[in-house]
């Protein structure tokens, strides 16, 4: 199929995913038909999160399409959005330690967005340790200053992690910059987590009978996580050619270990909406929740496969 794009990986993957996306859409046509009277409100939530879900997709595909800038700034805008609703979940949305963490997150996605043209390029790894050191000194810098002892330990600790979690997805950004591979190291991770996320519902759906972790996640089923796992190792078998340096066998075997870092990434966020008492982060995205509830195995997902591709030097 010819697309008039221009990236090499991403006309690879595109007429794939579109086939995807119309195979799916078909088969959830097919089944509205059919038991639309009997499953009214889950089919009306399906068809909402598939209605938010496909622009977005289009639009992540698209900034790939316009290289580092357009990439940087979404995966940046993804992860501001995503440290801002930590921080209002945890309360603490006019912290000067939030506007810290905030800051230094800005000046990440400006160095993913700007990388390849600033001094020290490398393949991202300054910025990403830099920007942790930055943070973890900044955000303790602010009781310091204050002058103050109570609470520190909490607020701290909160701070880091809220920044965390936007540090951890903005390796996205980087992905970008390993060299040829790098566009089809950030396809290979949004497929994942797309493969992951669908067929663990799916399969959880028709097959699952055993809770997996009923206090995080009660609706998560042993079967689902491992239908999750097991098409995330078919989806990357399939997609060696995003990552020539590995074999089809060792792209299906990282596939499978990204789908099992995407759950933990998933599990983990869903521990933090327990403790906080919260069903989702917001509600910015119908269907979906939060931002943070659509990114958290991204969350998980984008560093892992930076550092391993980084390690094995693909």
């Amino acid at each position: 199929m010819e697309l008039g794009i221009e990236n090499e990986a991403l006309a690879w993957a595109a007429p794939t995913m579109l086939g995807f996306m119309a195979f799916m859409i078909g088969l959830l046509i097919l089944f509205t038909a059919v038991r639309y009277q009997k499953s009214k409100e889950t089919l009306d939530n399906i068809w909402l999160r598939v209605v938010v879900a496909v622009p977005l997709l289009f639009v992540i595909f698209g900034s790939m399409e316009f290289g580092p800038m357009a990439w940087g700034a979404l995966i940046g805008a993804f992860a501001l959005a995503s440290h801002r609703e930590y921080q209002l979940g945890i309360g603490k949305a006019d912290s000067p330690m939030r506007w810290v963490g905030s800051t230094v997150l800005v000046l990440m996605m400006v160095a993913a967005m700007t990388h390849n043209r600033l001094p020290f390029a490398g393949e991202g790894q300054l910025w990403i340790g830099l920007g942790l050191l930055v943070a973890l000194i900044g955000i303790w810098l602010v009781p310091l200053v204050q002058d103050r002892a109570e609470g520190v330990m909490e607020d701290v600790g909160r701070a880091m992690i809220g920044f965390t979690l936007g540090w951890l997805f903005l390796h996205g950004g980087f992905l970008l910059h390993l060299g040829p591979v790098g566009t089809g190291a950030c396809i290979f991770a949004v497929i994942n987590v797309a493969m992951t996320d669908t067929f663990a519902l799916l399969t959880g759906r028709i097959f699952g009978k055993h809770p997996f972790r009923p206090t995080l996640s009660p609706k998560k089923t042993w079967e689902g996580v491992f239908g999750g796992i097991l098409f995330a190792g078919i989806a990357g078998y399939a997609m060696q050619p995003l990552i020539p340096a590995l074999s089809a066998l060792e792209t299906g075997l990282l596939g499978a270990v990204l789908a099992i870092m995407g759950t933990m990434g998933d599990l983990m966020l869903s521990a933090m909406k327990r403790d906080l008492g919260i069903k989702d982060w917001s509600a910015t995205l119908p269907g979906h929740g939060g931002i943070l509830d659509r990114v958290d195995s991204f969350m998980f997902v984008a560093p892992s496969l930076y550092w391993i591709l980084f390690f094995i030097g693909a």
